[in-house]
């Protein structure tokens, strides 16, 4: 247990100091914004993107400390598998890229997202497809990795 305490210490400062800088930045925005001292909107914006850098920055950290704790063999399995299963998912999202970058395929696509959709619906669902194939090839390359492995 005493391996883990750096992860764990990750993990209790940053989503204990996201949650508490979240509650009072909620507080002193919706505070600040009745009393008139500012634009509640804009603090909003502004919180919600230092939160999610903040929140973003704490699981690299807290990401980084488990890698120098898991033995050597675990950590070449996720090494591998970003590596090889995140390309060979990306390769498959950048076909989806080229095709919805002009032409026939173009429309097709789109109509899938969902027409008359928001710009930032398109982004959205960008990114999100870029990523699931990138997560869904990370699985099967770990998964066959500890496999080819485990058969001696």
């Amino acid at each position: 247990m005493r391996k883990w305490t750096p992860v764990l210490r990750a993990a209790a400062i940053t989503f204990g100091g996201v949650l508490l800088f979240g509650f009072v930045s909620w507080v002193l925005a919706g505070y600040g914004g009745q009393a008139g001292w500012f634009d509640g909107q804009a603090v909003e914006q502004i919180v919600i993107a230092v939160f999610a850098a903040v929140l973003m920055a704490g699981a690299l950290w807290i990401g980084a400390e488990w890698m120098r704790v898991i033995d050597e063999a675990a950590r070449e399995a996720h090494k591998a598998a970003w590596y090889w299963g995140g390309t060979a998912g990306m390769c498959v999202s950048g076909v989806g890229l080229v095709l919805a970058s002009g032409g026939p395929w173009r429309e097709v696509i789109a109509g899938w997202i969902g027409s008359g959709a928001a710009p930032v619906d398109y982004v959205s669902a960008g990114a999100a497809l870029m990523i699931a194939p990138m997560l869904i090839g990370y699985i099967l390359v770990w998964v066959w990795w500890w496999l080819a492995r485990m058969r001696g």
